[in-house]
């Protein structure tokens, strides 16, 4: 390495001439911190790019808010997949819509996006797919980059605003009829048909039932404790006459799991016993449906349904009142007293 003379070292201090059309910037960062960095050119060349890099340093000591205009989606968003996504219980769908959304911005720092952007990919993924799924990728690009703001990774505004979205498409609410439910559960498979009818006769999420423990079964006062749901909370769900006789005859323990089936195992018999039943547009949630559509039908109040299903929100359990045949004529009877006695 040849350094240059004298009266250069003076002139372009912190430039070393490496001989060869080369130059090699030698300084240290805030951190005092040794850096060396060959870059082909003069050494005028290289002192005015250490130049620049040093002036860039000090606006990010004074202005810090410059550092920041850097971040990429990218960095954002697995920041965000690290000390929040990772550990909220809708995380196995978060990290696929974090992922498209990687995947379209690429290596794009926040401070590029604008609202345009955003509203082109937000039409892009509507158009592929479905409103809900858009205002889903949508709601987690906007809490990505809040969350950076929030952390003061990224100073500047969100550019998810004024942007154009299509409400999220009507809940889906069907549900097997009662001829449907026995041709459903002749054509599962041994290992499944009690795993099928109990999701049935109790309208709990698949996710409890397979954590469901026997001691979480009380045949006695004929209740199913639920500790861990969805909301949370926990709540109870009353046990029918042909459920009790159907644990009974699946020898109850004091402790142990109630199913032993995976996920995948259900997934597969489920598949069996729709094609075998020739049943189609039911997901497994849908005996969840089941229950909660048979259970109005049949005269079952709103507010108990509400509390057997654990809906945190009166309106969710809404969805089943029109399938009441006496809903709208209780409901009418209750201003019945509004004119006289003798009409």
């Amino acid at each position: 390495m040849k350094s240059i003379n004298n009266r250069n070292k003076k002139k372009y201090p912190g430039i070393i001439d490496n001989g060869n059309g080369t130059v090699t910037l030698d300084y240290r960062d805030k951190q005092h911190k040794r850096h060396r960095m060959t870059v082909k050119g003069t050494p005028i060349y290289g002192y005015q790019l250490l130049m620049k890099l040093k002036v860039q340093m000090e606006e990010e000591t004074f202005y810090p808010e410059k550092a920041t205009k850097k971040l990429t989606f990218k960095e954002a968003a697995n920041i965000y997949w690290d000390i929040h996504g990772s550990i909220i219980k809708s995380a196995p769908k978060l990290i696929y819509t974090i992922n498209t959304i990687k995947q379209y911005f690429g290596d794009r720092t926040i401070a590029s996006l604008t609202p345009e952007d955003i509203q082109v990919f937000y039409n892009q993924i509507m158009a592929k797919t479905s409103p809900s799924t858009a205002n889903r990728h949508f709601t987690a690009l906007r809490a990505i980059i809040n969350k950076m703001i929030k952390l003061k990774k990224y100073k500047g505004y969100n550019p998810c605003t004024d942007i154009s979205r299509k409400k999220d498409n009507p809940p889906r609410e069907a549900y097997l009829t009662k001829p449907q439910i026995r041709q459903f559960v002749d054509a599962a498979p041994e290992r499944s048909k009690e795993l099928f009818s109990f999701a049935i006769a109790t309208g709990m999420r698949r996710g409890e039932i397979l954590q469901l423990d026997w001691s979480e079964i009380d045949l006695d006062a004929n209740i199913i404790h639920i500790y861990k749901s969805k909301s949370g909370k926990a709540r109870e769900v009353p046990i029918m006459t042909p459920l009790r006789k159907m644990l009974l005859t699946m020898e109850p323990k004091k402790n142990g799991k109630v199913f032993e089936q995976t996920i995948p195992m259900i997934k597969y018999d489920f598949k069996s016993a729709l094609k075998k039943s020739s049943i189609t547009n039911i997901r497994f949630h849908d005996l969840r449906h089941t229950f909660a559509s048979h259970f109005v039908m049949n005269g079952g109040s709103i507010s108990d349904l509400q509390r057997i299903l654990g809906h945190y929100d009166i309106k969710l359990t809404m969805r089943y009142a029109h399938l009441s045949p006496n809903y709208l004529r209780k409901s009418i009877e209750i201003a019945s007293d509004l004119l006289p006695q003798y009409l």
